[in-house]
């Protein structure tokens, strides 16, 4: 059985998915994922889960700050994010604006820097999960999917920063002569590297009510959906909140969330050790009947 797990981006609202690792690793399903993609924050969380230590990546959440994240005045983030997020709704306006600001981000990336000095790289590159990070190429505009254990530590660095560089925000880093910037412009929910592996499921976590996926674009596998479906956090300044008590809350909210989505799958997965004759076929058939339902 060949699990993927899809992360979407979301800023603060990541925390969520760490709660679903939680349960993940819990259900003992973890050790069937093969694949990984992440977008912005959904990256970096691609990342700590190819390095294989949760405690260290709760740890790394609890101690978050906006300030290491977004050294910005509350005034000048609303401003700068109510340009960018209203022009993201419109390809247009990306392909005609978004090349012009690419040099338009000021802001230190030292936030990230002391993250990935937590990170042990070398686990990152032999380790036996495919991990892709997706960045917007600029000034074509399209979606790139980085297998990060291909990388040096160096490019994987610049490849987090790419994959997270908000325009008007972040400058946009260069891999390979190509300036990048965030991965959201484009695939905020990246499946297709993660489909392209050919896995049996798709574990696909989102960070938003409004994000639904078509199913039928995906034949010959079964997506199970995990949605925070978070309202009040769902604004600008929802996305920039890293009070400790508010990240707890989103991991407490992914683990009670994934295990009621995916403890029903367990029973079934027990049988194929008590009932031999149950086939590969047969179990996909009864999971898409219960995430169906």
């Amino acid at each position: 059985m060949k699990v993927g797990l899809v992360l979407a981006g979301g800023g603060s609202r990541g925390a969520y998915q760490i709660g679903v690792w939680k349960a993940l690793s819990e259900l003992n399903i973890d050790k069937y994922i093969e694949v990984v993609s992440g977008t912005s924050i959904g990256a970096l969380n691609a990342m700590l889960f190819l390095q294989g230590n949760f405690n260290l990546a709760e740890e790394i959440w609890c101690s978050l700050t906006k300030e290491e994240i977004l050294p910005l005045e509350e005034k000048d983030l609303i401003v700068k994010g109510i340009l960018f997020f209203l022009g993201a709704k419109n390809m247009s306006f990306i392909k005609k604006y978004i090349p012009t600001v690419v040099k338009g981000g000021t802001l230190s990336r030292e936030g990230l820097n002391d993250i990935l000095k937590k990170v042990d790289f070398k686990k990152i590159k032999n380790s036996k999960i495919k991990g892709f990070a997706t960045c917007t190429s600029i000034p074509e505009i399209k979606a790139q999917y980085f297998n990060i254990n291909e990388y040096s530590e160096e490019i994987i660095k610049q490849i987090l920063y790419a994959t997270s560089a908000v325009p008007l925000i972040y400058d946009s880093p260069i891999i390979d002569n190509i300036s990048y910037l965030d991965g959201g412009i484009v695939d905020n929910v990246p499946i297709q590297p993660v489909y392209g592996e050919h896995c049996d499921i798709i574990i696909v976590v989102q960070l938003s009510a409004d994000s639904h996926i078509n199913t039928e674009m995906y034949p010959n596998t079964n997506i199970i959906q995990i949605n925070s479906e978070e309202g009040e956090g769902a604004d600008l300044k929802g996305m920039m909140d890293f009070n400790t008590d508010v990240i707890r809350k989103r991991i407490s909210k992914g683990y009670k969330d994934t295990i009621y989505k995916i403890k029903p799958i367990m029973d079934l997965t027990r049988n194929i050790d008590k009932d031999k004759a149950i086939s590969k076929l047969s179990l996909l058939d009864s999971i898409k009947t219960i995430f169906n339902r």
